[in-house]
């Protein structure tokens, strides 16, 4: 088989943007391979849905994320227009359920405006003008984000695909890797389920819950280990929708851990849903239980660098989380209580049904830090992105214009040949220089 000039690993939103500018703006041989039937299965359908706004992100610390989230914003909203996709400016409350949480309001505010949000954007409110604005949230204020919009990331990149294969990108569906045979101009994928190897001139890893499993496959990452933790929603019956209209977050009480503290969310075909719990969990697809195998507990469990793991017992945010949270928070009336912070009126009986669970594939150092940050790995024949979470979703066409443009800086794309210009309902340039 002749070689692909590139191969993408991963046809979720990530994967998918990153073939489209490849295809938009390179000619050559390009293909994105997914383990699913279907793009878009994992992570990129079971997040909340939502176009965030950077308010929360440190501009020094989260410089790239936030600047990605920012010039996205419009990026996806002219894309929704263009396509017909669901566009539903639903808008956020990120509500202080503690008195000291203002001081981090404040701040967020502050944050927002760095990052290129404009002052009618974002608004601090007191706690008397969270209860004009949605008469059944409490909280001692807030920082309302008047753009924050609902979406439905499956349909945007099922459409992105088409979009890349227009551009002449292949994808390759059903294809798990397995292993990799490394020659000295090249690699080639070997199938999980067997079958003809896949040559490759050069693989990007965009995988999600698998992709530091497959950088470690190319000894890159190897400081690194991960854990999964599955965050559960649960859906409110109908005629409990009217406590809140817009997306409710609260201020993280675990700074390190943000992605546990409950939230409300209106998704784009107008259900509510309340969430997450955090549900330790041995696989990125493991949906149901704790496990899928035993097997695949052990392997998590024994899975190297295991001193990372160790690191945890001296991370005081994680310790406090083991003990309060995780076993407490599998139970529907636990949910319900740590939703009433907010939402006093909720009751336990208006949680009708399961909702989107999704799973969290989390990287840890060597000293058991959480990275917040994704991590880019190189190899001779590879880059790898890992670590790649929220709001991971909401910067991706921005994220992987930046990436392109970094990869064909630096002659790591030199097999390919440049496109002349080309038209797109994005601006590759101007967008690449806006997060570089």
């Amino acid at each position: 088989m002749e070689p692909w000039d590139v191969v993408i690993i991963g046809g979720g939103i990530l994967g998918t943007s990153v073939s489209y500018w490849l295809g938009n703006q390179y000619k050559g041989r390009i293909a994105v391979l997914e383990r699913e039937q279907d793009v878009a299965m994992h992570t990129s359908r079971r997040n909340t849905g939502v176009v965030h706004r950077p308010f929360y992100l440190d501009p020094v610390k989260r410089r790239i994320f936030a600047r990605c989230s920012q010039a996205a914003y419009g990026m996806w909203k002219s894309y929704a227009k263009e396509r017909n996709l669901a566009w539903d400016p639903v808008t956020t409350l990120e509500v202080a359920t503690r008195p000291e949480d203002l001081k981090r309001i404040e701040k967020y505010y502050h944050w927002g405006i760095e990052n290129g949000m404009g002052e009618d954007e974002l608004e601090v409110l007191s706690a008397e003008d969270v209860r004009k604005l949605e008469p059944h949230v409490r909280g001692y204020g807030a920082i309302w984000s008047k753009t924050d919009t609902s979406v439905d990331y499956h349909a945007f990149t099922k459409s992105l695909r088409a979009d890349a294969e227009s551009e002449g990108v292949k994808f390759l569906t059903g294809v798990d890797v397995g292993s990799f045979k490394v020659d000295r101009d090249s690699l080639q994928i070997l199938p999980r389920s067997g079958g003809e190897p896949i040559p490759a001139r050069f693989l990007i890893n965009c995988a999600g819950g698998s992709s530091l499993r497959i950088a470690h496959m190319l000894r890159l990452g190897t400081e690194y280990c991960d854990l999964n933790f599955r965050g559960e929603y649960w859906e409110i019956a109908d005629e409990w929708t009217y406590l809140a209209t817009r997306n409710i977050y609260t201020v993280a009480q675990h700074p390190e851990l943000p992605f546990l503290d409950p939230h409300w969310i209106v998704r784009a075909d107008g259900r509510r849903e309340i969430g997450p719990n955090a549900v330790p969990v041995a696989g990125p697809y493991t949906y149901h239980g704790f496990f899928r195998t035993p097997a695949e507990a052990v392997k998590k469990i024994f899975e190297q660098p295991i001193s990372n793991k160790l690191a945890l017992l001296y991370n005081r945010d994680f310790l406090e989380l083991a003990g309060q949270e995780w076993l407490s928070s599998i139970s529907k009336g636990e949910m319900a209580r740590r939703a009433q912070e907010f939402i006093p009126e909720l009751k336990v009986e208006y949680l009708a049904r399961p909702g989107i669970a999704g799973v969290r594939a989390q990287v840890i150092d060597r000293r058991g830090n959480f990275i917040k940050e994704a991590i880019e790995l190189e190899g001779p024949h590879s880059y790898h992105i890992t670590n790649y979470n929220s709001p991971g979703a909401t910067g991706s066409p921005a994220f992987a214009a930046w990436l392109v443009n970094k990869l064909g800086q630096s002659d790591r794309l030199s097999h390919l040949r440049r496109r002349m210009v080309r038209g797109s309902f994005w601006d590759f340039k101007t967008i690449s220089e806006q997060i570089g």
